[in-house]
């Protein structure tokens, strides 16, 4: 089935990691260390040794017979008989077995392809809430010290009879605040990291290294319908779409006759006392046999059952397909706004630093504002924190635009 192509254009931060090395070797170590991944892939495994199984014939029949009480003939009595015997499918009927064996490998590799792909998406969303986390600690560090900075020069006004106790009040009470935050993020940073190192399969004490920074450029992304085809989830499918065809051919054959080829081997013995012509002569008996399935209603009904399944598949490909092209919408969607979101942040705190300068100019003139001034470095923390949440968000639907798309 064909579709028509839609061709979807956005702009959107190409993600640059400064020593980016760092997260290719996560992403290699979560892939390594998958225990999910080593299951499927040694499913997979099995599926490819499905394709020799099917693809053999029946056993050999083979039979040995003593007559309890000997069978007595012209040329003699019979002591023993040897049969064997080989049954054969309809033509063609072991070649679409191996066909669909293989079709069916096909689509565990693809299931493979998937875990692979959502893998790397989890490690890329969780190393980027890492850095959110990180980032963040930081900044609200520095505004810590800001604080004790003002605490101080509080101090020194109340001393000098510049200020009143309030002011010293009100900055304590904003550092016990933001000393909380602190700490809540400092725990969210261990517990983080505790997932970290169990999404990657290792000891949750391992040491995890985070970029200090991300840098952003422009550039352009198309996709089409051809692109998110490429999913291995729709690959998935398909392939499952084609193992159940293939299955529809082999039940078909299945429904065949079959033909069997065989030999009798009868060991006679001698007359005694007598002269005949063959006198002992063993007897050889080739047989042919037909398996003839006069009574077939179960391989039509599996042919029935066979025929839903792909109309089931056709329908499940349609919901997955859709489902694919509605996140794609919403991760380009939410780009576009943390793009701006951050440009506007970007500008806040430009004008943020310009006020607390407006401020800190006046102090020489004038007795000291500090509820304007910790009203600015609210609004600055605010930015900022926003700001990190924003490439958060940007980097993060970059990572899953990126999984929707995947070869």
């Amino acid at each position: 089935m064909k579709h028509k192509i839609v061709s979807i254009c956005t702009y959107f931060l190409c993600v640059h990691f400064m020593n980016a090395q760092s997260l290719e070797n996560f992403l290699a170590e979560a892939e390594k260390n998958s225990s999910e991944i080593l299951a499927k892939q040694l499913q997979y495994e099995s599926a490819l040794e499905k394709v020799n199984e099917v693809g053999s014939l029946p056993n050999t029949q083979l039979g040995l017979g003593v007559f309890a009480q000997a069978v007595e003939t012209r040329v003699g009595p019979q002591r023993a008989r040897f049969s064997a015997s080989q049954k054969l499918p309809w033509f063609g009927t072991l070649s679409a077995k191996k066909e669909n064996a293989k079709l069916l490998a096909t689509a565990k590799e693809s299931e493979i392809d998937f875990l692979k792909q959502q893998l790397s998406l989890n490690v890329k969303l969780a190393y980027y809430e890492l850095y959110t986390l990180q980032q963040k600690y930081t900044i609200t560090q520095q505004h810590l010290e800001i604080l004790d900075t003002y605490e101080k020069l509080a101090l020194n006004e109340l001393e000098n009879n510049r200020t009143d106790m309030v002011d010293v009040l009100n900055i304590k009470m904003k550092k016990n605040v933001l000393h909380q935050q602190f700490q809540t993020i400092s725990e969210d940073i261990q517990s983080r990291k505790v997932q970290f190192n169990l999404l990657l399969n290792r000891p949750i004490n391992d040491e995890i290294l985070v970029l200090d920074s991300l840098q952003i450029q422009e550039k352009s992304l198309f996709t089409t319908n051809e692109t998110i085809e490429n999913n291995p989830k729709l690959q998935q499918l398909n392939a499952m779409e084609n193992a159940l065809l293939q299955s529809e051919i082999v039940a078909k054959k299945e429904g065949n006759p079959s033909i069997g080829f065989g030999l009798d081997y009868v060991l006679v013995a001698e007359r005694s006392g007598i002269s005949l012509p063959d006198n002992g002569k063993d007897i050889i008996m080739p047989m042919v046999t037909v398996s003839i399935p006069l009574f077939n209603k179960k391989h039509v009904s599996k042919q029935k059952q066979l025929q839903l399944e792909q109309e089931a598949i056709v329908h499940k490909k349609t919901t997955v397909k859709n489902q694919l092209l509605i996140a794609f919408e919403q991760a380009k969607n939410k780009l576009k706004n943390a793009k701006e979101s951050i440009a506007t942040q970007e500008e806040n705190i430009v004008q943020a630093d310009q006020a607390k300068e407006v401020i800190l100019a006046a102090y020489q003139t004038a007795k000291m504002d500090f509820e304007q001034l910790l009203a600015i470095d609210q609004l600055k923390l605010g930015f900022e924190l926003q700001k990190v949440n924003d490439l958060n968000t940007y980097v993060s639907n970059v990572a899953i635009i990126e999984f929707l798309i995947a070869k």
